[in-house]
C-alpha cells in the first residue's frame, strides 16, 4: 500500500500490522507487543507514534474508511447521469471492500460489538462525518429537478447500500453455497442487481 502523506514508513508497517492482527484476533486479544513483533518495529517504536493502543486502533479503523472515502469524494462530484454515478460508486465500494479484507472484517466486526458509548464515538471519530456526506449526496438528487423520489429517507438508500456491501463481503462463503446463487464470484453483476432494485425503488414516476 501507497505510504499515506505525513506518515513514517515505520508508522505504515505498524497500521498495516495492527489492522490485520485487529482484524482477525480481535482488539482485547492482541498486544502492543503482539503488533510490534509483525511490523518488525519496537514495543517503543509503536508508542513514538501512536499515544495508547486504542489510539492506534481508531487509527486502523480510520484507514479502512479511506477507500471508500475516496470514492465517496468522487460521488459527490456533479455528473450527467446519477444513475450511472450510482451505479460505478457501488460497484467500485464493493470492489475496495473485497481488496480490503482485513479493513471489512474490522469494521463489521467494531459496528457488531460496539455499545452505545463505544458508538458515539466511532460516529464521532471515525464514520459519522463519511455518512452525513453520503446522504447528502442522496438527498441533493431528491431536489426538485434531481431525479430521486421525495418522499424517501436519504439515510435509509445509504444504510441499504452499506448493509448490502457489508453482507457480501461478509458471508460470501455461505452465498456461494446457497442454492440458486450464482452471483457470489461476480461481486459486479451483483452489484448491478442490487442497484436496480435501488433504483427502480427511488426513481420518480414518469
Amino acid at each position: 500500500m501507497p505510504q499515506a502523506a505525513g506518515r513514517t514508513e515505520a508508522a505504515e508497517r505498524i497500521l498495516e500490522a495492527a489492522k490485520h492482527l485487529f482484524a482477525r484476533e480481535g482488539y482485547g486479544s492482541v498486544s502492543i507487543r503482539d503488533i510490534a513483533e509483525a511490523a518488525g518495529v519496537s514495543k517503543a517504536n509503536i508508542f513514538h507514534h501512536f499515544a495508547s493502543k486504542e489510539e492506534l486502533y481508531l487509527e486502523t479503523l480510520r484507514r479502512s474508511c479511506e477507500a471508500a472515502r475516496a470514492l465517496l469524494e468522487a460521488f459527490r462530484e456533479e455528473h450527467p447521469c446519477p444513475a450511472h454515478q450510482l451505479r460505478s460508486f457501488f460497484r467500485d465500494d464493493l470492489r475496495q471492500a473485497s481488496d480490503d479484507t482485513d479493513g471489512s472484517l474490522l469494521l463489521i466486526a467494531e459496528g457488531f460489538n460496539a455499545g452505545p458509548q463505544r458508538a458515539r464515538a466511532l460516529v464521532e471519530e471515525v464514520f459519522g462525518a463519511d455518512f452525513r456526506r453520503f446522504t447528502q449526496v442522496l438527498a441533493a438528487g431528491q431536489s426538485s429537478e434531481g431525479p430521486w423520489r421525495t418522499d424517501i429517507d436519504p439515510a435509509v438508500v445509504a444504510t441499504l447500500m452499506i448493509a448490502a456491501n457489508t453482507f457480501f463481503i461478509s458471508h460470501r462463503e455461505v452465498l456461494r453455497q446457497l442454492p440458486g446463487v450464482d452471483f457470489a464470484d461476480d461481486p459486479e453483476r451483483y452489484a448491478d442487481h442490487v442497484v436496480d432494485i435501488l433504483l427502480d425503488g427511488i426513481r420518480k414516476e414518469a
